[in-house]
């Protein structure tokens, strides 16, 4: 009977009724895990009296503080952390802690936000029990990234072939945790880039398309980080499920890669992304020397056309192309596309859209459905702005671009600049 109500669960999670199911079930059984998913369960219905849910959190803590570590097994050494330092033979001392922090609903765990995942951590995400109803992961770094290479021994997984360097990230392949999977974030915390200047990416991991090819049922993807291979994530076949894919930060040169640009002609031809509703770019900053006279953008005008004319992305609402020369050209391949008939939020900051975009944007009925339309730092000038306010366009255009910044593409290199 178990594996039948913890199978429901997992197949259907926001399902009510499977929880309240098993909470029942357990309780029979005398297992305080039915009373702690029954009083989780309780405190959902917010017009409760205060009182009511009061008692009800302070159950909650108590059962917490008696069955934690037993719910967790394996887990439970990396949540709660003790004697983490260690002093280097150079007399330095080193934090090993990983920062593991839970999130409990329903009585199961259903999250896990985690600082520097180590392969010791990686091995109980991978064997604890708990963690099959994990449905949210975020994973801030690696501890390899942090300390340096690990050690082949501790290995269980074969590193993905064309990557140099192990990850404990791969140790999760073909994991259940990855199989039931529905939101993954991996990289820096400071999600968003500021509207004006650039920023500054510190995790990397090559190869992370082969962790993201291992999660059948993931909803949402949220990739703040570089040097892994993009353009492979945009042709596997298991995404689906996928409806958001926030892409930031990665760009690699010519010399490491034969293709430059994003390949948004790989996305718009995948079937796979037609339940696609947020699309989501930031690139690395354009680096001078890439070849083509150097500052070429990571997105283009031919890389916008061709995901324009995608037949697969007809729930897509939420369109971020950040750090694009599509320019003035990019706004007539949007308004020749009809795409603005679907689309609810445009971004398309650091670019290098004039005010003759502007107006073309103005000129078009579709653009007025936009709930938003963000044309900061581009060549927007204000009386560009009152023009499409004055149509019933709600845009925004912050900091313009300078005719000299304009002229030397700086708002190409307002990416990431590791």
């Amino acid at each position: 009977m178990r594996d039948a109500f913890e199978r429901a669960i997992i197949e259907n999670p926001d399902d009510r009724a499977s929880y309240s199911a098993y909470a029942d079930w357990l309780q029979e059984q005398g297992d305080p895990r039915g009373e702690f998913i029954a009083v989780q369960l309780a405190l959902e219905d917010e017009s409760r009296p205060k009182d009511a849910r009061d008692a009800l959190k302070a159950r909650e803590a108590e059962l917490l503080a008696e069955y934690e570590r037993e719910w967790l097994g394996e887990l439970a050494p990396f949540v709660f952390e003790e004697g983490t330092e260690r002093r280097t033979p150079a007399g330095y001392v080193e934090d090993y802690s990983t920062g593991t922090k839970t999130l409990w609903e329903r009585g199961v765990l259903s999250g896990l936000i985690i600082d520097r995942i180590s392969t010791a951590l990686a091995h109980a995400l991978v064997d604890s029990p708990a963690t099959r109803f994990v449905r949210e992961l975020h994973l801030y770094g690696t501890m390899s990234g942090y300390q340096g290479r690990i050690a082949e021994e501790l290995q269980r997984v074969e590193t993905p072939k064309g990557v140099s360097d192990h990850s404990e990230l791969f140790e999760l392949i073909g994991s259940t945790l990855l199989a039931n999977l529905r939101v993954f974030r991996f990289g820096d915390k400071e999600a968003e880039p500021p509207e004006n200047g650039w920023c500054d990416c510190h995790t990397f991991l090559p190869g992370l398309e082969h962790v993201i090819a291992s999660a059948p049922r993931i909803e949402e993807l949220h990739l703040l980080c570089n040097e892994y291979d993009l353009d492979a994530v945009f042709v596997l076949p298991n995404l689906s499920k996928l409806r958001v894919l926030r892409a930031y930060h990665v760009g690699e040169s010519r010399s490491q890669k034969p293709r430059y640009e994003y390949g948004l002609d790989k996305l718009a031809s995948n079937p796979t992304f037609a339940n696609l509703t947020h699309l989501q770019f930031h690139p690395h900053w354009a680096e001078q020397g890439d070849g083509g006279g150097g500052d070429e953008s990571f997105i283009p005008l031919a890389q916008v056309q061709a995901l324009l004319r995608s037949p697969h992305l007809r729930k897509l609402t939420h369109l971020q192309l950040r750090l694009s020369d599509m320019g003035d050209d990019g706004i007539r391949a949007f308004i020749a596309s009809g795409i603005l008939k679907q689309l609810q939020w445009l971004d398309l900051r650091h670019g290098c859209v004039t005010d003759e975009g502007a107006a073309l944007l103005a000129a078009c009925p579709d653009a007025k459905r936009l709930e938003r339309i963000d044309l900061s730092r581009n060549a927007v000038t204000a009386d560009g702005l009152a023009a499409l306010r004055a149509a019933g366009v709600n845009a925004v255009a912050n900091n313009p671009l300078t005719p000299t910044e304009l002229g030397s593409r700086e708002y190409l290199r307002e990416g990431d600049f590791e």
